[in-house]
C-alpha cells in the first residue's frame, strides 16, 4: 500500500496550505527549469476548480491530511501496477521537490 497512489478525485491539504486540493492526475511529468520531473500528483483548487495556471504539483510527503479519498472502481489493482512499472522502468526520470 505505500506505493499505492490516491485515486483520482481525492481531495487534501498540503502540509503548506489552507485551500483544499483536488487531485486530477496522477504521476504527471513536467518540465521544471529544463528538467523534466515527475510528481506524484497534480491537483487544482477544489473550491474553484481548474484554473490552468494554478495547477498543483506534489507528492505525497507534502500531504498534511486526505479529506476525501475518490472513487475506486474495478480496475484500480492494475492501474496501480501500471504506475508502479511506469516508475520502475523510468528511474532516469526524477521525481520533482518542491
Amino acid at each position: 500500500m505505500e506505493n499505492e497512489l490516491l485515486p483520482l478525485g481525492s481531495v487534501v491539504y498540503l502540509k503548506s496550505g489552507t485551500v483544499p486540493v483536488l487531485i486530477v492526475m496522477r504521476q504527471p511529468v513536467i518540465n521544471v527549469n529544463g528538467e523534466i520531473v515527475y510528481f506524484d500528483y497534480a491537483g487544482v483548487n477544489q473550491i474553484i476548480g481548474l484554473e490552468p495556471d494554478k495547477i498543483a504539483y506534489f507528492n505525497k510527503d507534502n500531504i498534511r491530511e486526505i479529506i476525501f479519498s475518490g472513487y475506486v472502481s474495478d480496475k484500480e489493482p492494475e492501474v496501480q501496477r501500471t504506475l508502479l512499472n511506469w516508475r520502475e522502468n523510468n528511474s532516469e526520470i526524477p521525481k520533482g521537490k518542491l
